[in-house]
């Protein structure tokens, strides 16, 4: 594919015998893998090349293949949906394989993989993940965190982000997975889609270099060196550096020129007037709209599904673009906030119930700690952001 470029490393581990990951950097397609297997000695290699080698067949069938082309011309929100179906499709079919082969051989029962990748369309990354592997964006200077963890202490550090403190011994539940693929109903298996832009990094790796790299590192390590390739090495060397107990995976993908995904003129118009009035970016310029703009994430919420206070390991606010949310009560429609606090107040709130979308919603989210990162770098950005923020926690 025009204007990507990818690279991946992997290594053993200082530790372990065998190195059951497995990866996928296909540039041309524009679908880069990162898999995680685990299950006994043959298992978890077995589960892991199977997930990539099944979801790259299934992403690079006709079908799907205009689909993406018909979503990349019109760029039409029911098409959008219906090709995340799809690309979720080719997941559950590794899913489904994976515990097919399980079921067949007593040797391989147990046996499953994370999964964390994704599939290029036009200027759109649609990923699917599934597990404790992770996927970071790197983008002006600032790495971020797409992913969420499906693990037990993921689950319990959300609870305490949200207000209510806990009592657990935190060793006793590290790296217990909450999904993986061949593993329960595939239920947990999750889907977004990220706008991508000419400069972006994308990041996908194992727990095995996760563990020993700080979110911090990731920006710095891939603007730092001057390939996808070398980058890849680097996180690997740092994870053998910092332990290496298990196996480490990293592949990066580098957007030299993005892609384009057609925008239809009215629903452009639509966010582009509720962004002009939000009193959240009242009285900023229209690059310090954009500064803050690239550091959000697009999310969609279902009519009757929660809108979570805490993600992707952080408390975030929201920027409600299309649809309507019930927070404590009170309706947020386009243009309003949820959860505004969370962006400046390090502290957890009293716990309360989250937010619920009461229509189809489309949101930017936003983490507290890249808003942080970025009101450090402007002084000007920062003043204004803090007052509006402000003004709309106490009303």
């Amino acid at each position: 594919m025009d204007g990507v470029l990818g690279a991946a490393a992997t290594h053993v581990g200082n530790v372990r015998s065998e190195n059951q990951d497995s990866h996928l950097v296909d540039p041309d397609a524009g679908v880069f893998v990162v898999a995680d297997g685990m299950g006994g000695h043959a298992g978890g290699s077995r589960a892991s090349k199977i997930a990539v080698a099944t979801v790259s067949k299934a992403w690079a069938a006709l079908p799907l293949r205009r689909l993406v082309a018909r979503y990349v011309e019109t760029g039409d929100t029911a098409v959008r949906s219906e090709l995340v179906g799809e690309v979720r499709k080719g997941v559950l079919a590794a899913h489904r394989a994976i515990s097919a082969a399980a079921a067949a051989d007593a040797e391989l029962q147990g046996m499953g993989t994370t999964f964390t990748g994704f599939l290029i369309a036009g200027g759109d990354a649609i990923f699917v993940h599934v597990g404790d592997s992770r996927a970071y964006l790197v983008r002006d200077g600032i790495a971020l965190r797409l992913s969420e963890d499906h693990t037990v202490v993921a689950q319990l550090d959300a609870v305490e982000k949200r207000g209510t403190p806990l009592d657990y011994d935190r060793e006793s539940y590290e790296g217990v997975l909450t999904g993986a693929l061949g593993v329960g109903e595939g239920e947990v298996i999750s889907t977004f889609i990220v706008p991508l832009y000419s400069g972006d990094r994308v990041v996908l790796c194992s727990d095995g270099v996760h563990q020993y790299v700080e979110e911090a590192e990731v920006g710095e390590v891939v603007l730092g060196t001057p390939s996808p390739a070398r980058a890849a090495q680097e996180f690997v060397d740092r994870a053998l550096a910092g332990g290496g107990e298990d196996n480490a995976t990293v592949v990066v993908c580098k957007v030299v020129e993005a892609g384009t995904t057609r925008v239809p003129d009215e629903r452009s118009e639509r966010h582009g007037a509720v962004v002009a009035v939000s009193a959240f970016l009242r009285g900023l310029s229209d690059q310090q709209r954009e500064t803050i703009r690239r550091i959000s994430l697009p999310r969609q919420a279902s009519t009757g599904q929660e809108v979570p206070p805490v993600a992707v390991g952080e408390r975030v606010a929201y920027l409600v673009l299309e649809g309507a949310v019930d927070q404590d009560g009170v309706e947020r429609i386009a243009g309003d906030m949820v959860y505004p606090d969370a962006l400046l107040d390090p502290e957890p709130p009293a716990p309360a119930r989250a937010a619920v979308a009461i229509s189809d919603t489309e949101l930017l989210m936003i983490r507290r700690d890249d808003f942080v990162e970025v009101l450090g770098r402007d002084e000007e950005l920062a003043e204004i952001l803090r007052a509006n923020v402000e003004a709309l926690a106490r009303g």
